[in-house]
């Protein structure tokens, strides 16, 4: 789908139902389906795998850079119309997403005791959060090739594909989970297992369906291409790490943040630590709801940078977000009223339920300043600058270990979840009155084989900016 004319409202709602729907099968897949599994193995597993989670969203946020920079070259090369750029994109990148993924095992799997010194958790958790993260580094790259294929649908505004194969993923993971958890008695290591087995298949079905469609072409030709286009190989490459890398920075940047903040609810013991990840269960819906806009404005960010179209660009991160704040009101409102029943859903033990509960009272606030964070940092994505979310994310982010070393001793954990949140709410207001001042609309795509002439968009008959 193109995005560079027509009815705003009706094109992004288009692109963001199926990637929210993915999104929301993303977090069910993972992050609620493994611990709703864990959490019947006793509330030591479930300290362990809060802690494992933070890791593994480390890995998971530097496997994104691959697809983050697919999925905003791939849209900006359809939007100037430049279908052979955007299939060399696409198949270049499916290949940069297995060596990515190597690399990234590679470097986290030798510094895993290291970060668990970082989290004052005793032995027998970091056996099972160990346990937890292996199978998940190992095959890391069946998780990138996933990403990157459903970005190369997506630059091409088909978010519809890539939304039927996460659903096949999630089948193949409510089945495998409980079979390696507890028939094949996998414990822990079983719930990740699941995970990367399924990615993993699911991805052979989506290479056959890039090639038939025309995204991508012959990887063996593509291989062979590396060597006698080495220069715009690289250029491409470079292109990519240039967007992808600072998200995936941020993203990473969270996860290490969170094991030292992790460290002051260790003091609070096992009830702590599962309350956080109980916390963060709760978050995962609005959290990957929000992905699912970011992508959305990356995309139509994208396609009419790509067309020349800056205008249009900048009023579509803007409707983007509008737009997103319905189904959140909607989530909001449960959460607030519901916070305990919510954190019961994971855990049966009183003392942890009643201290999710004020997390997610909190977090009802939160989530629409998250998710301000989250869309304009797919529209900076978009735009090829990944740069400002980066430089606020960074500083304010880490504002939290100072908070919650300052508010912990007085307030408790509730000083902790006040550490979290003023920072959320800080960082999207930052970004929101970056993205205003427009400097971005200096970019240019910088891939293009083609002159691209700005288009005029028709008027459209409703306009909510």
């Amino acid at each position: 789908m193109l995005t560079t004319t027509g009815n705003l409202n009706r094109q992004i709602i288009r692109l963001a139902w199926p990637v929210f729907f993915q999104n929301l099968g993303r977090s069910l897949a993972i992050a609620i389906l493994d611990s709703f599994w864990i959490g019947k193995l006793g509330s030591e597993h479930l300290a362990a795998i809060a802690v494992g989670t933070f890791l593994s969203w480390g890995a998971f946020a530097l496997g994104e850079l691959v697809p983050i920079g697919t999925n905003a070259l791939v849209s900006q090369s359809v939007g100037a119309k430049d279908e052979d750029t955007a299939r060399h994109i696409g198949t270049l990148n499916l290949i940069n997403s297995v060596l990515w993924g190597i690399f990234i095992a590679a470097i986290m799997i030798p510094l895993l005791p290291v970060l668990y010194s970082f989290t004052n958790l005793d032995a027998p958790k970091e056996l099972l959060a160990n346990a937890y993260l292996f199978p998940l580094l190992v095959l890391l790259p069946a998780i990138i090739l996933f990403e990157s294929g459903s970005a190369i649908f997506r630059g091409h505004g088909n978010t519809q594909t890539p939304f039927r194969l996460l659903l096949l993923v999630f089948a193949l993971k409510i089945i495998l989970s409980p079979l390696l958890i507890f028939t094949f008695d996998f414990g822990i290591s079983g719930a990740s297992g699941a995970t990367v087995a399924s990615y993993g298949l699911v991805f052979g079905i989506q290479l056959i369906l890039l090639k038939r469609r025309g995204l991508i072409t012959s990887v063996q030709k593509k291989f062979s291409k590396i060597i006698t286009d080495t220069k715009y190989n690289w250029k491409v490459t470079k292109e990519t790490i240039k967007i992808g890398l600072p998200l995936s920075l941020e993203g990473l940047a969270f996860s290490f943040i969170y094991i030292f903040i992790s460290r002051y609810v260790a003091d609070f013991g096992t009830t702590g630590l599962a309350a956080l990840g109980i916390g963060h269960r709760s978050e995962a819906i609005p959290y990957q709801v929000g992905e699912a806009f970011a992508v959305t404005a990356s995309i139509v960010v994208g396609q009419n940078i790509g067309a020349g179209n800056i205008e249009r660009a900048n009023k579509g991160a803007w409707r983007v977000l509008f737009i997103s704040w319905i189904p959140m009101s909607l989530y909001s409102i449960v959460l607030f009223f519901f916070p305990a029943e919510i954190a019961g859903i994971f855990t049966t033990d009183q003392a942890v339920i009643e201290t999710a509960k004020v997390y997610n009272t909190i977090a009802a606030f939160g989530i629409f300043f998250a998710m301000s964070e989250q869309i304009f940092s797919g529209a900076f994505a978009g735009a090829g600058n990944s740069l400002p979310p980066l430089a606020i994310y960074l500083p304010v982010t880490a504002l939290r270990i100072p908070l919650a070393a300052l508010l912990a001793p007085i307030y408790g954990m509730n000083g902790i979840w006040i550490a979290i949140f003023s920072t959320s709410m800080a960082k999207g207001v930052m970004i929101a009155i970056w993205w205003y001042l427009g400097r971005w609309k200096n970019r240019k795509f910088a891939l293009g084989r083609k002159p691209v002439e700005p288009i005029e968009s028709p008027i459209e008959k409703f306009d909510i900016h």
